[in-house]
């Protein structure tokens, strides 16, 4: 007899779970709630300041401008450039954006042109975004890793002079009443050990001191803001001097940024967004002594996270420190570009993804979200479209839905809470660190939200909140985006992007959370369905060169567009083919040579037909194009030549392999 009556507490109590959700594991029933009444509609915050930033790691200025849509769809305010001034060698390598040549937006870079920048500018203001433009003022370009000035400081490139003759020419001692334009404070201790030499990497450091180095600054600076850029990051900030120093004090952040956002305000009525790169502490030297102009940097924020999601420690999360007690004076990431860079090994996206959560949801805190390079980090290239993914982009959202809305952080269990309350609406963001069963429902105390129905945003499953507890279902990954919407955002997945093709092409399309979802073709008035995917035989439908496929998707008020161009190219003979080459480069405008690796060595091995230039590509590993001024002649074939205006990244591994390479934006 007990083990019937054992056997049928069991069996009542299942029975009690499957046909009685709405009570509680203690019994006390969860009333039902109508949803809320919500008309929110997706928008952007009016102001940078306000928004999230999408670090372009390696984008060219066209890369960006055709993905503006979907950086919009995703949540993104901001985006931030690489640098724009005139970068070593034509920026064929993503450090010699941070190697310039000028103090002046770059017309040889392998970004694109001067107005390549504009049109990005002008499309980003229409859609709501804002540019900023990445700053190198601390220091210009060297020669090599082991040049030395006489005085056994870093030698300045004397491609510096083409561009900056009084910057180059009074180096080491002035000759023209301008004063000498670098720092050769060997000695320097205190804060000048950090702003009066600063030899990481055998960098010339600019003596930022200078009034007329300060003029050359200014002047980029307002030539950005004239296109129509809206912010500045300025790299090594912490490397150049406040007027504040105890060591060789100047006003250069006054005379420079001080001036540009007055500038700003009187021209275009905007505030200018701007930040400093201050990585640890300055010696010797006040935060304070940066932020009255500036936000600055918190690289340890980020790792915090890091090590609180490692652990599975949700209260270490909720009790993380800011660099300064105002969050509006920072900017915080997951993973810089120098992080990754150096990196052994990278964090997973969804790993990213659940610390960008947190950075994103935590209030008044800017965040900057890198847009990950290609493995080989090939300038021009884009490594990695997770920055569209719905867990990025539903936090996004939820960041610009309550932006200004009060932040209550805590944690419960295993979960970390970030409850969002202002009036009229409430959301919260909720992290699972434990292992999580997507078939249980997990209890989680939220101390600030009202009673009622929440949706969310990754799943559309519903969360219902009554006295101070949610009652969720995660999903796999164990993230809540919860708000009072209940339509989900479309979600769009394609194999290849805007790029060119020889011979067949096949695109597949995905559709996800989309009610109605069809593509066109070439502006027609044809439409096709999308059901769950379609493959799209993109080289059946090339008009004039190209096929243009343009993507429609929506779910309730949520509409997603996007188009894609795919450009055919038809090869010439059996040699490597390098299409779109500018015409300025085969008419004798300049020198040009190809670079072959392994063997290392310069030639003019190839020909021309009807514009495209003709490679015998057998046996290489790889190669690249370089030009030089009209008249050059590269002395020594077996050595790298350092006089190279402009070179293109490394063609190898698969874009060798496809037989040809676009280089329209060289």
């Amino acid at each position: 007899m007990k083990l019937k009556k054992t056997v049928c507490a069991v069996l009542c109590a299942a029975f009690l779970l499957v046909l009685l959700p709405n009570l509680f594991s203690c019994g006390t029933k969860i009333p039902e709630f109508e949803d809320f009444q919500d008309d929110y509609t997706d928008a952007l915050p009016d102001n940078a300041e306000d928004g999230l930033t999408l670090h372009a790691f390696n984008w060219t200025y066209k890369q960006i401008t055709s993905n503006l849509e979907s950086i919009k769809n995703a949540g993104f305010k901001n985006v931030l450039t690489m640098p724009v001034q005139q970068p070593k060698s034509g920026g064929a390598s993503w450090w010699a954006f941070y190697q310039p040549l000028s103090m002046s937006i770059g017309e040889q870079s392998s970004l694109g042109t001067r107005e390549d920048l504009k049109e990005l500018c002008d499309k980003a203001e229409s859609l709501g975004i804002c540019i900023l433009a990445d700053i190198v003022a601390n220091h210009l370009a060297t020669t090599d890793d082991e040049g030395k000035e006489p005085d056994g400081t870093p030698t300045v490139s004397p491609l510096v002079e083409a561009y900056e003759p009084v910057l180059y020419n009074n180096r080491n001692a002035d000759k023209d009443g301008n004063g000498v334009t670098f720092h050769h404070n060997k000695n320097a201790s205190g804060s000048g050990s950090d702003t009066q030499y600063y030899a990481y990497g055998n960098l010339p450091d600019l003596n930022t001191s200078n009034p007329y180095v300060q003029g050359r600054v200014l002047s980029l600076l307002k030539e950005c803001i004239d296109i129509g850029i809206d912010g500045f990051r300025f790299d090594a900030a912490k490397h150049i001097e406040t007027s504040s120093d105890p060591d060789y004090p100047s006003s250069f952040w006054e005379n420079t940024v001080g001036e540009a956002k007055k500038y700003c305000k009187e021209k275009n009525g905007k505030d200018l967004y701007v930040y400093g790169e201050i990585l640890g502490n300055p010696a010797g030297r006040n935060l304070s002594d940066y932020t009255g102009l500036m936000r600055i940097t918190d690289d340890n924020f980020g790792n915090q996270l890091k090590n609180a999601l490692t652990q599975k420690d949700p209260s270490a999360m909720a009790g993380a420190k800011l660099k300064t007690n105002d969050p509006k004076q920072l900017i915080a990431w997951v993973e810089s570009h120098d992080e990754f860079v150096t990196a052994s090994a990278h964090y997973s996206h969804i790993r990213v993804a659940k610390i960008w959560s947190v950075i994103a949801a935590k209030k008044d805190l800017g965040g900057l979200y890198l847009a990950r390079p290609t493995d080989e980090l090939t300038v021009g290239q884009i490594g990695s479209y997770a920055y569209e993914s719905q867990y990025v982009a539903s936090v996004n959202r939820f960041h610009n839905r309550f932006y200004d809305a009060e932040c209550y952080e805590s944690a419960d269990g295993s979960c970390y809470v970030n409850e969002k309350i202002k009036e009229g609406d409430q959301g919260a963001l909720i992290l699972d660190l434990g292992a999580v069963d997507v078939n249980a429902t997990v209890t989680v105390s939220v101390p600030h939200l009202e009673n009622g129905n929440y949706y969310d945003a990754l799943t559309g499953s519903k969360a219902t909140v009554y006295d101070h507890k949610a009652y969720i279902k995660f999903e796999a990954n164990g993230i809540a985006v919860l708000t009072r919407t209940k339509d989900l955002h479309p979600e769009l997945d394609i194999s290849d992007r805007d790029c060119s093709f020889a011979g067949a092409k096949t695109v597949t399309v995905s559709a996800k959370n989309a009610k109605e979802a069809y593509y066109t073709l070439n502006g027609e008035d044809k439409k096709t369905e999308i059901n769950g995917a379609a493959d799209v035989t993109v080289s059946d439908h090339v008009k004039n060169g190209e096929c243009v496929l343009s993507v429609y998707l929506k779910n309730g008020n949520n509409v997603y567009e996007r188009t894609f161009t795919y450009k055919q190219v038809e090869l010439k003979g059996e040699l490597f083919n390098v299409i779109n080459l500018d015409r300025k480069y085969l008419d004798g405008t300049y020198e040009l040579y190809i670079w072959s690796w392994s063997p290392g060595r310069w030639s003019r091995d190839y020909t021309v037909e009807d514009g495209v230039l003709l490679v015998d590509t057998k046996g290489m590993e790889g190669f690249l194009i370089a030009a030089f001024e009209k008249g050059y002649e590269v002395s020594d074939i077996n050595n790298w030549d350092p006089n190279v205006i402009k070179q293109s990244t490394d063609i190898k591994g698969e874009a060798l392999k496809a037989g040809f390479v676009d280089m329209a934006g060289f």
